[in-house]
């Protein structure tokens, strides 16, 4: 005997259904994480573009193309 055979069909759904449940809830805490990463992301680019020796250390040093 297998252990499906041995498990009745409501107790095989129930723990399918709770895996999916529980892949459902990993795949939402990923998604959370990647979304708070990018949050982290644009607000240290915002940071950067109002810091003023940041843009003046990462721009282009070459001034006589802007005459």
């Amino acid at each position: 005997m297998t252990l499906k055979e041995l498990l009745g069909a409501d107790v095989i759904r129930k723990l399918k259904a709770q895996a999916d449940e529980l892949k459902a809830e990993e795949a939402a805490v990923r998604e959370r994480k990647r979304q708070e990463e990018e949050e982290k992301r644009k607000a240290e680019q915002k940071r950067l573009d109002n810091d003023f020796e940041y843009l003046l250390n990462n721009s282009s040093a070459d001034w006589k193309k802007y005459k």
